[in-house]
């Protein structure tokens, strides 16, 4: 199918449209990566869009197209193709860090730049960094230093950033009502990853148009070509780097806390009474040596037990994980300890017997499984240890038992409820 030839593209047909466009020798000689990634978005025709939108629903991404406006405009539309890969490559449709701001629209304004900077194909009227250069735009900037750099000019001069003098001003491009959602995308960094990492490995085992791979082949041809080493990035990095810039987040970490530490608050105590010779009984005071006297004193009870969940998305690296399987020999020796393997639901749960292997798992985050009424009640535990990056929706009431939040990476965790510590951080020389 041709997309100027009908605006009542049925499914199938616009899935069609898409795996033909991904697989045009031109295109994929141009974009080899983009094209994988575009191959692995679900197409749907949506007329309520601009021109075109990107979605996260249930882990699946969907492409919205509105088939009348590239009828008007066929011109723009492998630019736009392009500008939606960057959206979701650069986490705009489900990280957070880019909902939870206090300038929505300056936000927009950002995403917008980032989305439309390394494109060289024809696009509509759009807002680019050079506009706003005045402001302190450059080159290679994230999206999150390009918001701060707006909100400054705002906050400095109580009027908002305008295109400098001779630059014509802009709307975006397409439609960002889903863009940003965070937590109503549960996993969905981890999803974009996962992408990132499928789309790439798909790529590579294809031949080029040309018919040759992807691979060097030893005469320095690729080193040379300053064009083709910008076949196999996105966005102007490589996919790896993508995937590194997706754990990041320019928010300030929660206070470090020795997680050791604050695993006293699990040890049940209780004031008892304890015998001593060291002090005469009040009641009888005559007779020293006789009858012992007697004070209250802490008393350790017997060891907790403890449900420690540990978070096996595919956010938590392998070093995270070998690090947490490290800290529960020590904490196994202060406490009965039970795992629960969780990343949107609870894989299996079992007795730690000194090692983890082979999590299962992999897939998104969800921190609510493990508190189930069912759950917390068939263990009969007296607290959660919960080993995570922190990414991912949480109760919104608090358990009924108490909680430590063991953070692996430096999040601003959001869940307002339980105690929480860094993995990484007071102890490091011994973590």
């Amino acid at each position: 199918m041709n997309v100027t030839q009908t605006t009542q593209a049925s499914p199938s047909e616009l899935e069609a449209w898409l795996a033909a466009f991904v697989r045009d020798p031109g295109f994929l000689e141009a974009y080899p990566y983009y094209a994988a990634i575009l191959a692995k978005l679900t197409p749907v025709a949506d007329p309520s869009v601009t021109r075109m939108a990107v979605s996260l629903h249930d882990g699946r991404f969907y492409l919205h197209v509105n088939v009348d406006a590239f009828m008007r405009e066929p011109q723009y539309l492998r630019g736009v193709l392009l500008h939606e890969v960057h959206h979701v490559v650069l986490g705009h449709l489900a990280h957070p860090k880019f909902a939870e701001v206090e300038e929505p629209e300056l936000m927009d304004l950002a995403i917008e730049m980032s989305a439309n900077e390394y494109i060289e194909e024809e696009l509509p009227p759009a807002v680019t960094w050079r506009a706003y250069a005045a402001v302190g735009m450059r080159a290679h900037q994230s999206t999150r230093e390009r918001y701060d750099l707006l909100v400054r000019h705002l906050a400095g001069t109580g009027s908002r950033p305008r295109p400098g003098a001779g630059e014509a001003s802009a709307a975006t491009l397409d439609d960002h009502r889903f863009l940003g959602r965070g937590e109503a995308s549960p996993g969905g960094v981890a999803q974009t990853s996962l992408l990132i990492g499928r789309a790439v490995k798909d790529a590579k085992a294809k031949p080029n148009a040309g018919g040759k791979d992807d691979s060097d082949d030893g005469d320095g041809d690729e080193k040379n070509d300053p064009r083709e080493s910008r076949r196999f990035l996105v966005a102007g990095r490589t996919p790896e780097r993508l995937v590194e810039e997706l754990s990041e987040t320019t928010r300030a970490p929660d206070d470090v806390m020795d997680w050791r530490a604050a695993l006293r608050m699990f040890v049940a105590r209780a004031r008892a009474p304890v015998h001593t010779w060291s002090r005469p009984s009040r009641r009888f005071p005559s007779r020293i040596f006789e009858v012992p006297g007697r004070t209250w004193a802490p008393r350790r009870t017997e060891d907790p037990r403890l449900l420690v969940a540990v978070d096996t998305s595919l956010s938590m690296t392998k070093q995270e994980l070998e690090q947490i399987a490290r800290q529960l020999v020590v904490l196994s020796e202060r406490a009965h300890v039970t795992i629960a393997e969780c990343d949107v639901s609870i894989a299996r749960i079992y007795p730690f017997a000194g090692r983890i292997d082979n999590v299962v798992g992999r897939g998104g985050t969800d921190l609510r499984p493990v508190f189930a009424p069912a759950v917390l009640g068939a263990h009969d535990v007296d607290g959660v240890v919960y080993f995570t990056d922190g990414e991912g929706p949480f109760p919104k009431e608090p358990a009924p038992v108490p909680t430590l939040w063991v953070l692996t990476k430096p999040l601003a965790f959001r869940c307002p409820w339980g105690e929480r510590a860094s993995l990484r951080g007071a102890d490091g020389a011994r973590q």
